[in-house]
């Protein structure tokens, strides 16, 4: 959704031509395009999947697909996101040389992060970590990160590391009111969102404020430990497990007050779609992103991970007090301003414009191409992108 949102307003921009390469589009794409070039390169990740050997034949597919259609492109910029294509860039043989940008969408360490897994899985992704932080990611000219927090606590040293957020993708004129009695949180139902602590702080919250209700939306592999769990702390009818929604602003703009509870984020685009519709926060400060988006007691709080107990307090003290929940939903709609996609395309034409200034081989015309897979049409942070 973001890569279509970024390259639907880059190629709005006089000058620009921009490309979608996907590898796996079995589907149309979760958002109109408009004015880009979608191109396919059928290798099929998804399908047909052979195991290890099948996975180096489509990897090795997947390059040389992809080195033939960048040299027929010849673009000035490449923004890679994707989880396949990053670590043969470097090898690819492109006589224009163009810019070579890498944008990360989680911070730096995610995968410290991750718990119950098994050994193997461990010494997998401590091995994956060093074979992509500590080498393949220096081929880059530039890396892109999405906050000011994970570039400070994570690429310290790196002079190449700059910081771009992401924008907004969807708008909704309903504004929250902040007097429902409801609260609202969004996401998969995985372990990195860690629902099962925000169902723990919303009994310490019912126990106070009976009425009020919190309704979790999405889909996930622990939503049947999730019920299991609401059943058996008996928040039935408090904690509603409420499915997928097509249309999650116009949720959060029926609720009162936006919930955060995950372990680790890149930048959570959903508190920003919060504000945009006039929500105070209280989140987790995981790393990262809630430090770059909420102002601690202006426009939310912030709590450390794992305090449950401050995290249900600053709930009730928004629950008790309506005027600071409009207060702060009203300093949220205007922070939120700043992450519109048109001040976000013209950020990344500005940033374009001082890279390429410093690169001898610049070309008149601004050609831009973004590739992915089929997962960057389902909100999924494994995107891959090359303006």
């Amino acid at each position: 959704m973001v890569t279509i949102v970024k390259a639907n307003a880059l190629a709005k921009i006089a000058g620009n031509e921009v490309w979608i390469v996907v590898t796996d589009a079995k589907s149309p794409p979760i958002r109109p395009l408009d004015g880009v070039h979608l191109v396919d390169l059928d290798v099929n990740y998804y399908t047909d999947y052979y195991g290890l050997k099948g996975f180096y034949k489509k990897n090795r597919l997947h390059k040389e697909r992809l080195e033939k259609l960048l040299n027929e492109i010849k673009p000035d910029v490449v923004v890679a996101t994707g989880k396949h294509e990053k670590n043969f860039f470097s090898s690819l043989r492109l006589p224009s040389k163009p810019l070579l940008i890498r944008e990360m969408h989680l911070e730096k360490h995610y995968r410290k992060k991750i718990k119950n897994i098994t050994l193997r899985q461990k010494v997998s992704d401590w091995m994956a970590t060093q074979y992509d932080d500590h080498w393949k990611i220096k081929a880059y000219d530039y890396i892109v990160v999405l906050t000011e927090e994970d570039k400070e606590r994570n690429w310290k040293g790196w002079k190449n590391v700059l910081v771009m957020p992401n924008p907004i993708t969807s708008v909704c004129e309903e504004k929250s009111t902040c007097e429902n009695k409801t609260a609202i949180a969004a996401g998969r139902m995985a372990e990195q969102k860690d629902f099962a602590s925000l169902i723990r702080i919303w009994g310490r919250v019912a126990e106070k404020h009976p009425d009020w209700r919190l309704e979790i939306w999405g889909k996930g592999e622990l939503e049947a430990a999730l019920r299991q769990q609401i059943e058996e702390s008996g928040l039935e009818g408090k904690v509603c497990l409420m499915g997928y929604t097509a249309e999650p602003l116009k949720k959060m703009s029926q609720a009162s007050m936006y919930l955060l509870s995950s372990r680790y984020e890149g930048l959570p685009l959903v508190l920003i779609e919060a504000m945009s519709v006039g929500l105070p926060l209280v989140s987790y400060i995981c790393p990262t992103g809630p430090r770059d988006i909420i102002e601690d007691g202006q426009n939310g709080y912030l709590v450390a991970v794992g305090d449950e107990e401050t995290f249900a307090e600053r709930v009730c003290q928004l629950i008790e007090d309506e005027p600071l929940r409009k207060q702060m939903g009203q300093a949220g709609l205007k922070e939120s301003e700043k992450y519109r996609i048109e001040d976000i395309a013209q950020r990344w034409m500005q940033l374009f414009r001082e890279l390429l200034a410093k690169k001898s081989s610049r070309r008149n015309s601004r050609r831009i191409s973004c590739f992915g897979n089929r997962r960057s049409y389902h909100h999924s942070s494994e995107i891959t992108a090359i303006p």
